[in-house]
């Protein structure tokens, strides 16, 4: 570029040296043969100092990377991923991260049986992520609800008819559209129903009390006139104090919340309030004809997690929903995660006589939630360790890992995360010692967990999720892509290789 004899500016002359200048200085520095030719290739000069570099960064990733991917491969609390691809969550964190941006709820419908019953397990995990990505609220309920929670005070009153499809035969509905959470209520004239937070929990679970956004599924062809109930609190200054500033003062009222918005689908129709300040209490007043499916009370945004605990269940009836009506409220909802935790119920039958239609009717369930939500990730969560008396001796149940073995290799092969509670408790014999603890982190039964054992699951599941969250914002941070994070393992592997080779 520049010109051998330099660029005159008056009195001075600006000379630059050659980069083959440069390499040739470096190369006798270091004492490099110059008899090659094409050592001194500025060309080859700079692209060895490119690799240097690039090595330099890789060798700096990949040490960050093997913290994470340890973990990923032999951690206790891992997560089964498909493909063994530690980037399976990205699509699900995007979305939580775009929920505050967008003025977007996101929902983790939570499916499990009994251990999930008066909101364990699920409310820990709601904290959890309601701290790091905004949200408030219990999410989804049901109409009516017959197991309390331990979150929040749910009552209803009136003409309101309950079915379910994880009961009794008689509780069935005689269709198949059950919506959400498995269930409906039949409303045939008035009705009430509240929730609020429970006052006995005031300082836990923070966010669950809060609502900004309250919605009620119900079937397109309702006859519905519903009201709304909220607290609202007004500011009255009623003075000055002594330095001149004005005294307040606050009252909290309830009020009419105003006209639902309403969205209709094919099959279904939401009423929608968006409240312009949060409120502790949401009365509904109900009357007409309808099938309600579930009530939500949500945040302005962020995260909800829904806890649908169906005592009893395997969870092999969600093929028998109306698919069209399942995918609309899963829409209408924003549901980007589906947590599916069986397999307990079905421990106490499986055999090696049985165990292929175990297989066949938990594929079944994954397939109809996806072809539901294609959309969605699922992540299915296998049973606890499970323990019965056998000659006077407390011993894990005999088909408990087969049971496992089936359902993750079901789960992988369909798509799906899977969560190994057994493994993550200690395998077998751990649910004998949770039991012996002290306080007790599981029940007499030796199946299920305490309210603070279901706490201490939910914490490290969510310590389990929160390391592929940090390897998530590690990589964006660094903006290693796909291709870059395939290049880094590459180099490592070709690294491992010379050390080997150089061993030799």
């Amino acid at each position: 570029i520049y010109p051998d004899g330099g660029i005159h500016v008056g009195d001075y002359t600006l000379r630059y040296p050659k980069l083959t200048e440069i390499f040739e200085k470096q190369n006798s520095a270091t004492g490099d043969s110059l008899a090659d030719s094409s050592a001194a290739d500025p060309e080859d000069a700079i692209r060895e100092m490119m690799e240097a570099t690039k090595r330099k960064e890789f060798a700096a990733f990949s040490d960050s990377l093997k913290f994470y991917e340890d973990f990923f491969r032999k951690g206790k609390t891992r997560f089964d991923l498909p493909n063994n691809d530690p980037t399976w969550f990205d699509r699900f964190f995007l979305h939580l991260e775009l929920a505050s941006l967008d003025s977007n709820v996101v929902h983790i419908v939570h499916y499990g049986d009994s251990q999930l019953e008066e909101d364990r397990i699920s409310a820990t995990i709601r904290e959890d992520l309601q701290d790091e990505f905004g949200g408030a609220g219990p999410g989804m309920m049901p109409p009516i609800m017959t197991v309390p929670s331990m979150t929040t005070s749910h009552s209803n009153s009136g003409a309101l008819s309950r079915y379910i499809l994880f009961g009794p035969k008689e509780d069935e509905a005689d269709h198949s559209r059950y919506g959400p959470l498995a269930q409906l209520a039949k409303l045939e004239g008035e009705a009430a129903i509240t929730i609020q937070k429970r006052k006995e929990r005031k300082n836990a679970f923070s966010h669950v009390g809060g609502y900004r956004t309250v919605k009620i599924l119900m079937n397109k062809g309702a006859h519905l006139k519903a009201k709304l109930n909220v607290n609202q609190t007004f500011v009255e200054v009623i003075g000055e104090d002594d330095e001149g500033n004005p005294k307040e003062k606050r009252t909290t009222k309830v009020v009419d919340a105003g006209e639902p918005t309403v969205e209709t689908y094919n099959k279904l129709k939401v009423y929608t309030w968006k409240l312009k300040d949060t409120t502790s209490i949401a009365k509904m007043y109900l009357s007409g004809n309808a099938e309600i499916y579930a009530i939500a009370a949500d945040g302005a945004y962020g995260v909800a997690v829904d806890n649908v605990a169906m005592r009893g269940s395997s969870g092999t009836i969600f093929h028998r929903i109306d698919s069209e009506l399942l995918a609309e409220s899963y829409k209408a909802m924003n549901a980007r995660l589906i947590i599916m935790e069986y397999g307990g119920n079905l421990v106490p039958g499986t055999n090696s006589g049985n165990i292929e239609w175990t297989k066949k009717i938990i594929t079944r369930q994954i397939q109809a939630i996806q072809k539901a939500n294609p959309d969605a990730d699922i992540l299915f969560i296998g049973p606890a360790d499970m323990a019965r008396q056998k000659d006077g001796q407390w011993q894990t149940y005999a088909g408990l890992n087969m049971t496992i073995k089936a359902l993750r290799e079901v789960a992988l092969d369909n798509g799906a995360a899977y969560w190994d509670m057994h493994r993550v408790m200690g395998g077998n014999g751990s649910m004998i010692k949770w039991v012996n603890k002290e306080p007790a982190l599981g029940f007499t039964d030796h199946i299920h967990f305490t309210r603070r054992g279901a706490a201490y699951m939910g914490d490290l599941f969510c310590a389990a999720l929160r390391m592929h969250y940090d390897y998530f914002k590690f990589r964006d941070r660094h903006h290693i892509s796909d291709e870059k994070l395939k290049d880094i393992h590459e180099w490592k592997k070709s690294e491992k290789d010379s050390a080997k080779e150089n061993s030799k």
